[in-house]
Order: structure tokens, then sequence, then C-alpha cells
């Protein structure tokens, strides 16, 4: 629904898209979908995109009860590679919550951004099944055509009609 001043309705608070990953191989999948998404969506002034080490970084930003979540991560033995699945923190596969290898790890950490009682307004993780053989020189997110589509479609419905936890 449009406002008065032409502006869509939009979910209230800022929402936050952050890349999980690191320099290496198929574990890059979720900082380059951020930095391609970044780039999509730069004329959003309601979403901060940003990469992350580790999902504690999270906690270096300005975040409020009343922001969203969003974490790309890349992920294993979800199906064939490129494979996107959206997941809420009930839906997380315990396995896919230990791939972190420093620090606190995804599970953990949004058990503690759950219990400070931030992102009330939705939290939200997309993991991107990484190929087995992930070459380092790769420089794209790691999707083909149909698949880069369908995480941009994802993200922007969550953009725009919010997500509950």
């Amino acid at each position: 629904m449009a406002r008065q001043d032409g502006a869509n309705d939009r979910p209230e608070g800022h929402a936050y898209l952050f890349g999980l990953g690191s320099p290496h191989g198929g574990d890059r999948l979720g900082w380059l979908a951020a930095e391609w998404l970044g780039d999509a969506l730069r004329e959003r002034d309601d979403l901060t995109v940003a990469r992350l080490d580790q999902p504690v970084d999270l906690f270096l930003h300005a975040v409020a009860p009343g922001d969203r979540l969003l974490m790309v991560d890349a992920m294993r033995g979800q199906g064939p590679p490129g494979t996107l699945k959206v997941f809420t923190l009930a839906e997380l596969p315990s396995a896919a919550a230990r791939l972190s290898s420093h620090g606190l790890d995804l599970a953990g950490t949004l058990a503690l951004v759950e219990a400070l009682g931030l992102f009330r307004a939705g939290i939200r993780i997309i993991g991107i099944e990484m190929p087995a053989d992930a070459a380092p020189e790769m420089t794209a997110p790691g999707l083909d055509e149909a698949q880069a589509r369908r995480l941009h479609a994802a993200v922007l419905g969550w953009l725009d009609a919010g997500w509950g936890s």
C-alpha cells in the first residue's frame, strides 16, 4: 500500500543484512552474497549490509529491539551447490548452527540476541549450499542467474513485507 507521500509502506525499524564468512573457499559465499546484494540494493535507506567474520560481530552495529536481522551464510548438506534455504531460529539445523569456528557460533549468538530482546521485528537466516570444490578465485556468490534472482527476491520480500521471529 502506498502512503500519500508516495513512499511504500515498509515495516518499522531498520533492516540489517549480514553476510557471514571468511576469505577462504566456499565459506566466502556469505560475504560474496552480501557484497552482491549490497550493490543491488544500494538505493535502500532502510537497510545496512555488511560482512561479518563471526556472528558476534553483529554487536558492533547499533542495533535496536525494533530492527530486523537477515544473516546469509554458506551451508553444507542441504542440497546441490547454490541451493537456497531460509530458516527461522527454530528451523536452523543444529549442524549448520555449529559452522562457525570463531568464538560464539551462530546459534549461540542468536540465542544471546533473543535474550537481550534485540531484533524483535524478525530474524531469518538464508543458507547457500557451497560447492564441494569451491575455488579460491570465486568472485560471484556461486549462484547461477535463476538462483541469484531467487536470493534477490527473497531479500526484497523480507525487506518489504517483514518477517516475524
